[in-house]
């Protein structure tokens, strides 16, 4: 049946799924209409390779007697429709003809296939929408919902820009264009955020998770606005962010000729500003990186000064940095509400599993230094 290869080669162009899917979706709502024209047994579908043409057959044993018509059949019937060499045991397969299934079951069949298509295609976004998680993506905000969900128009799927992965500052109206970071993909959002559910399922799954405040969603940016991080020549080490409030992004260079704290930031800032602004006008430092954790935390809280900075083991085993900075830099080393000295940890935990920062006024550690001489002259 040259229409039926037709349509199943419309259906995976149009839907975006595999032929094999689109088969078996067929081959299972030919089985549910001729159930549904009160065929029992074990029901086989054959469709060839070509997709057009296709039989529907009951699966019988060859028996003596028969006492399951639905799975059975006679030897003397068997050899009337299939020939002598039929034998007692053997497995035979007897068409049903298609012109008997009838209208309703035929209605019965194209819903199945309909149903069956339509897993298919979602589970063929899911997996496509898989491979992109990590990527930047755009959409149009098109609901928002009662617990602050965002529901974003992604064209073939819905994104959801959940309330925790928003920007604070940021307010959001219908038909607003947004750019947003792949973080995730799910076919039940209310498992997937059970804290603050939301009506998600008034469409379709899969939903695509957006986050605007994630850190990789700045280093993407970057990766994709600036050329020497596209070309490699560039790297982003570490990045660490308050969104809508300030970031740090530690980067170093494989050349060097290339100067990546320039790179980045570009003539008066001419690179890094439109970032800013798509994020909100998130201020964005950066900063050389170091393998040398100490070193690093130093560049780190800029724009103070810093004298010293040494990292060591506490009691506990795990890795500080003590750093020490002149008496009026204390103030801007840890920064309003402490933004500062909490994106350099942040900073340098990516580094070396820093577990925290100690800030010190000069003033405060030169007589800690003092003492531990009185001490040690104390002991001699």
């Amino acid at each position: 049946m040259e229409t039926l290869g037709k349509t199943i080669e419309l259906l995976c162009k149009e839907k975006g799924i595999s032929k094999e899917d689109v088969i078996e979706a067929v081959k299972v709502g030919i089985i549910n209409a001729a159930k549904k024209a009160g065929y029992r047994g074990d029901l086989v579908v054959k469709i060839d390779e070509d997709g057009k043409d296709f039989g529907i057959y009951q699966r019988k044993k060859v028996v003596e007697e028969v006492t399951d018509p639905d799975h059975e059949i006679s030897l003397e019937e068997a050899r009337e429709l299939f020939g002598d060499q039929v034998k007692l045991g053997d497995e035979v397969l007897i068409e049903i003809k298609t012109e008997e299934l009838g209208r309703i079951a035929a209605k019965a069949a194209a819903q199945v296939i309909h149903d069956k298509i339509t897993e298919a295609e979602r589970r063929a976004l899911f997996d496509y929408f898989r491979q992109k998680i990590g990527d930047v993506i755009s959409g149009t905000v098109k609901e928002i919902k009662r617990n602050g969900d965002i529901v974003v128009d992604l064209g073939r799927v819905i994104g959801v820009l959940p309330k925790e992965e928003q920007i604070p500052k940021e307010r959001y109206r219908i038909g607003d264009r947004v750019r947003a970071y792949i973080y995730d993909v799910v076919f039940d959002y209310k498992r997937y955020n059970r804290k603050k559910p939301s009506r998600i399922d008034d469409y379709p799954p899969p939903y695509v998770i957006l986050s605007r405040t994630h850190p990789k969603l700045l280093k993407r940016l970057m990766e994709i606005e600036i050329p020497e991080v596209a070309e490699g020549l560039v790297e982003v080490k570490a990045v660490a962010r308050e969104p809508g409030v300030r970031a740090k992004v530690a980067v170093d260079s494989k050349e060097d000729y290339i100067d990546p704290v320039g790179a980045c930031i570009g003539v008066k800032g001419s690179r890094i500003l439109p970032i800013s602004r798509e994020l909100s006008g998130e201020k964005i430092e950066i900063i050389r990186w170091s393998d040398d954790v100490a070193e690093l935390v130093a560049r780190a809280l800029s724009p103070a000064k810093v004298i010293q900075a040494e990292s060591y083991e506490d009691e506990n085993g795990e890795l500080r940095v003590e750093v020490v900075v002149p008496d009026d830099q204390l103030s801007l080393a840890i920064g309003k509400h402490g933004v500062n000295a909490r994106l350099a940890s942040k900073l340098a935990g990516q580094a070396g599993h820093v577990v925290g920062i100690d800030i010190i006024k000069e003033s405060d550690y030169r007589k800690l230094e003092e003492l531990e001489a009185e001490e040690e002259e104390a002991e001699e």
